[in-house]
């Protein structure tokens, strides 16, 4: 087989690897950030008040998410003013959705994130 045999050959196989890359990438990506946007969501809201507190908690979920989502959804619960908030952040990415619970409480400061299943799923 010559050279230009084989590279027509091979064209479609690479194109496709490329994609595949791609797609993992960024659904890698999506995750990575999703982890990252449900803590820092809760570590503002536990530090905000009342409407303040999913105000701030749920722009900081999709300025975190923007970039790396299709579609982001956020859901907020503040267990008492300026202590403790819980937030859970899902993120779309081609249809592959993956969902991060983001928690934050004030005195001691504390916070962590952890993977959860998404609703509906």
């Amino acid at each position: 087989m010559d050279e230009a045999v084989a590279l027509v050959l091979a064209s479609p196989v690479v194109a496709l690897a490329l994609w595949a890359v791609a797609l993992v990438g960024g659904f890698s990506n999506g995750e990575a950030r999703t982890a990252v946007a449900s803590e820092l969501a809760a570590q503002a809201a536990s530090q905000a008040t009342g409407l303040e507190a999913a105000d701030a908690g749920g722009r900081i979920a999709l300025g975190a998410t923007l970039s790396a989502c299709n579609e982001t959804n956020s859901d907020i619960d503040v267990i008492g003013t300026g202590q403790s908030a819980t937030v859970t952040v899902e993120c779309d990415v081609s249809g592959n959705r993956v969902c991060f619970t983001g928690y934050a409480q004030t005195r001691p400061a504390a916070s962590a994130n952890a993977r959860v299943a998404c609703p509906g799923s």
